[in-house]
């Protein structure tokens, strides 16, 4: 009879053994299935302390990273035939006592867990492209320019996702005609305040926008004739968006150079520039997912040999998932890998109901695993209260 076994790899510093302490005892309070840790101890700067260990002897060739990584794509060359595996990264917790139920979840050949953010918002991380200096450089610009016209910066993490939000509302105001004239005729009609929807408004004596608790998520920019302009950015006044020399807006992190390094390196097309990519936290594979598994360690180790590449697998897994077709292969549900992202104003829980939700309650879940893959062990993080507070 196959076993369902869960899987975690691990090897180097020893905070990322710790990590995998913390995450190793949380699994084994809440499953009744076998955990098995991969790694290579000769690297290890701590002993794991766990009681079934593959010891696997990667080429020293590999830095610590690159091994983990290593063993993580080749886990079907190194682990027994004939069972069903969980992969879990060390930061994944297990919170839930259904968490073995995970294994019922598995759609051959392989079954991941979509990750946060989708290709072209992942594509400077995956790569060695110049997009993310350059976004510091014109928001840099953004701020230099504020503060010479005497307008205070918006830096607080909520209005600044509010204001993003005010910008969505602009672009969806632009897309008809008929919409810009209807929205003019409110505006002039409208003094001294136009109220764009019920969170939003317009002050017109003071240039400046609020949402409806009176705070100011972005102010008019109103250029005077002999004003010295941005260096690099340019200001679109119809629609109060700013935009780098090629046409971008400066505050939309995303970039085409993952897909073309998909392209140019193993001659695999995507044909959908923001597809929702795939996770590599939580999977799930056995014998079915060999030829799979191959495909995508033989491409993550081939980009470790070029410079344009960064040591990451998640970059080869897009690429592996469409070169099989899988595009739109079903995913994990969050359930069973919530990522916590520190930084997302719609990361909120209500811990009495064991209920979070990424998007303020629009939709919500009742975690069996928690992805803290940021601000691990923060105290002051109620997420991660909520986690200690399990008292195992």
């Amino acid at each position: 009879m196959n076993k369902n076994i869960f899987v975690f790899v691990v090897c180097g510093a020893a905070e990322h053994i710790e990590t995998l302490h913390f995450s190793l005892k949380y699994l084994k309070h809440f499953s009744k299935n076998e955990i098995v840790v991969v790694t290579d101890s000769a690297r290890n700067e701590i002993a794991i302390n766990h009681d079934h260990i593959i010891d696997v002897k990667v080429d020293e060739k590999y830095n610590h990273h690159q091994a983990s990584i290593y063993l993580k794509t080749g886990l079907n060359k190194f682990l027994p035939k004939g069972n069903n595996y969980c992969y879990l990264d060390t930061d994944v917790i297990a919170v839930s006592e259904d968490c073995d139920l995970i294994f019922n979840e598995y759609i051959a050949p392989i079954t991941f867990a979509p990750d946060h953010c989708k290709l072209r918002k992942f594509s400077a991380y995956a790569v060695n492209c110049n997009c993310s200096e350059e976004w510091k450089k014109n928001r840099k610009a953004y701020y230099d320019y504020m503060e010479s016209l005497d307008l205070k910066t918006i830096k607080d993490s909520f209005l600044i996702k509010k204001a993003v939000e005010l910008q969505f509302l602009f672009d969806n105001l632009n897309t008809t005609f008929f919409k810009k004239i209807v929205t003019a005729v409110k505006f002039v009609t409208s003094y001294p305040i136009f109220n764009l929807n019920k969170e939003f408004y317009f002050n017109r004596k003071t240039r400046t926008w609020h949402i409806n608790s009176g705070d100011i998520v972005m102010y008019e920019v109103n250029f005077k004739n002999n004003q010295e302009k941005p260096d690099g950015i340019v200001y679109n006044k119809w629609n109060q968006k700013w935009y780098d020399k090629n046409g971008n807006d400066i505050w939309y992190d995303e970039c085409d150079h993952l897909l073309f390094n998909i392209s140019d390196t193993f001659r695999i097309n995507i044909k959908d520039k923001n597809w929702q990519h795939w996770n590599g936290g939580v999977f799930l594979f056995n014998h079915e997912s060999d030829a799979f598994l191959n495909a995508w360690h033989q491409k993550t180790m081939h980009i470790f040999t070029l410079p344009n590449w960064k040591t990451r697998d998640q970059g080869t897994l897009i690429a592996t998932a469409w070169e099989f077709g899988l595009n739109k292969h079903p995913t994990l549900s969050k359930k069973w890998n919530f990522i916590a992202d520190y930084f997302n104003n719609g990361l909120m829980l209500n811990s009495n109901e064991g209920l979070i939700t990424d998007d303020g309650f629009k939709t919500n879940y009742k975690p069996s695993f928690m992805h803290v893959y940021h601000h691990w062990g923060n105290q002051e993080w109620n997420i991660w209260q909520w986690i200690e507070n399990k008292n195992l």
